[in-house]
Formats: C-alpha cells, structure tokens, sequence
C-alpha cells in the first residue's frame, strides 16, 4: 500500500523526537526536531541533514511509541546566523 500524500483531517502535534511521517515529501519519514516561523523541521532517522515542511503535513505512524532521544534542541534559525554563499565569480 502506497503512502498517503496528502494532509490529515486534524494535524498532529508532535512532541520533540517523535518519528513523523511528512506527507509533503511524500510520506517521508524523519525526527520531529522542533517549529520555527510556521515550519516544522525534521531530520533524517539515521541522523543528517534537517529539512523544513508544513506542520500541516505532518501525520503520526501507525506505530506512534517511536521516538528518538535529542540530545540537543536545533539552534534557532536567524538571518543573521544564515550565510549563504555570494554570486559566482565570473
């Protein structure tokens, strides 16, 4: 059976280190790490790297006593703690 892709009647809430599945990347599942500025983020089970969704996408597995022990909350998201790279040299 295909994973459902589209949101949930009632979104789930998730507590931090609950395994989620995120319907907005195709039932994708990831570690619910924590909300910022109306997105959720999550990271990958075997650890990597953080990815944003909307946290109406978010749906609770079949199996929802998972969870995964976080260590350390994500450091909040700033404009000025984001660098990104400048124009390519020409």
């Amino acid at each position: 059976m295909a994973p459902r892709t589209n949101p949930p009647n009632t979104p789930h809430s998730p507590q931090v280190g609950e395994v989620v599945a995120d319907l907005g990347h195709e039932g994708r599942q990831g570690v619910y790490m924590g909300r910022l500025r109306g997105r959720a983020y999550l990271r990958p089970l075997g650890g990597g790297i953080e990815w944003d969704t909307d946290p109406r996408n978010l749906e609770q597995l079949s199996d929802p006593a998972q969870l995964v022990q976080v260590s350390t909350r994500s450091r909040p998201r700033s404009p000025e703690r984001v660098r990104l790279p400048g124009p390519a040299p020409a």
